[in-house]
């Protein structure tokens, strides 16, 4: 394996990298389903449109689809490419009073810079650029490759984009997306997002949530004439144990106001399957456990129709269950309250398992571990990445707080943000040796 490459980053180079990421966070790129000019919404292809401007003034070659889906930026011509995926989209704000600034007025204070996106992805995205950029300005790419990042704008919804561009250009030879937790990635628990609808609770309104894999950090809610917010604390869906759900905690404050609630389906649902800090479900999902962990449930989402109170649910399922199993647990259980309470699937996204003794694991883990110096081993996490859109692809760092990724202030600390720039580095040298 090639020797590692020490990289001692210039002040000036370091602090313009870190402008780039605040420009970049300030762009609210959310996600939209939009059938006009621009798919995923005008805000995710400002922040294409930056980040391809950047790639240009680096010397990349760049390309955006014409249907604005997509774009990537590239160094090289070889016929073999490293594929980096990386995302543009992201989470909204939540609770905008837990913020120091507003979520997107990106703060730089002298150890860290705080805003939506600088761990989830854009941080990522541009250390990989400049990852390259050194790559290109040192000739360390070989006459065989290209390495080809990848800026897909849907990935906290649908992942569509990068499967558009998957079907336009298919796999790349060798790949990883930094939008994980280092050391490195190896396995993927299912995602699986399900509405459960519950019947409407006679002068009870509640509502929560904008997206179902993040922590609701607030409810609002009005019953027998008495209206509060409840605060609560955000975070990333699939580690709901490291936030505090503000639907969770609506529910049981109403019902130790008022006792008749607790008769209420919906309550006895909540009591029932989510005692103090616990998300496993365990009366539904018995024994859901393996090698990657337990199963997890983030209560993402409540809405109160004239009818229904939908809850929306975003469960991480270790990776050897089924699409199949998981439904049908679910719907068996439901089956005790009755035909006005059932579930609804919305989406779902396969586990994705890679061996870990297989080249790409180790090529990556051995370059964190000495770049680092440390011998940590891969990791099995709840997150949904890239990974599992393609067989040869991991996710590979950017930071060890991949929990702060859906949260208030969320942050990436200068300190990783060089750490992973030399990782990176020596990761695209490394790859090169690749061969499957």
């Amino acid at each position: 394996m090639k020797k590692y490459v020490k990289y001692n980053q210039n002040t000036n180079e370091f602090e313009e990298m870190i402008k780039h990421m605040a420009n970049l966070c300030a762009i609210p790129s959310i996600s939209i389903e939009n059938d006009s000019k621009f798919p995923f919404g005008k805000d995710t292809d400002s922040a294409l449109e930056y980040a391809l401007d950047l790639s240009k003034k680096f010397g990349f070659n760049v390309f955006k689809d014409p249907l604005n889906r997509y774009g990537f930026a590239e160094i090289g011509s070889g016929e073999k490419i490293i594929g980096i995926l990386g995302h543009l989209d992201v989470v909204p704000a939540g609770d905008e009073s837990q913020w120091k600034t507003s979520a997107f007025v990106p703060v730089i204070t002298e150890n860290e810079l705080i805003c939506r996106g600088s761990l989830d992805d854009k941080g990522p995205v541009i250390i990989n650029m400049y990852a390259m950029k050194y790559i290109l300005d040192n000739n360390l790419l070989g006459d065989e490759w290209k390495i080809r990042l990848v800026f897909g704008i849907a990935e906290e919804t649908t992942m569509q984009s990068m499967k558009y561009y998957l079907k336009d250009f298919g796999d790349p030879y060798i790949s990883y997306t930094p939008d994980g937790e280092w050391p490195l990635i190896y396995a993927e628990k299912m995602v699986y997002h399900v509405d459960i609808s519950f019947p409407r609770i006679k002068n009870l309104f509640i509502k929560a949530g904008d997206v179902v894999n993040q922590i609701p950090d607030s409810a609002e809610y009005e019953y027998k004439k008495a209206k509060a917010i409840v605060k609560g604390i955000g975070g990333h869906g699939s580690t709901p144990e490291k936030g505090d759900n503000a639907i969770i905690k609506t529910i049981k404050l109403l019902a130790s106001q008022s006792k008749e609630l607790l008769d209420e389906k919906m309550f006895k649902f909540i009591f029932e399957n989510f005692p103090e800090e616990n998300y496993e479900l365990k009366h539904i999902f018995n024994d859901y456990k393996d090698f990657s962990g337990n199963l997890s449930a983030n209560l993402g989402m409540i809405k109160t129709t004239e009818s229904e109170h939908v809850l929306s649910f975003d469960l991480r399922v270790p990776v050897t269950h089924s699409i199949e199993n998981v439904t049908l647990d679910l719907n068996n259980y439901l089956r005790k309250f009755g035909n006005n309470v059932y579930s609804t699937l919305i989406n779902s996204k396969v586990p994705k398992y890679i061996d870990r003794e297989s080249k790409l694991v180790q090529i990556l883990m051995q370059t964190f571990n000495e770049g680092m110096n440390t011998n940590e081993k891969p990791l099995a996490i709840g997150g949904g990445t890239y990974a599992r859109l393609i067989d040869t692809c991991v996710a590979f760092g950017s930071t060890k707080y991949m929990h702060l990724m859906h949260g208030p202030n969320e942050y990436f600390t200068f300190k990783e943000i060089k750490e992973s720039l030399e990782i990176y580095i020596n990761a695209l040298i490394r790859l090169q040796d690749y061969e499957k």
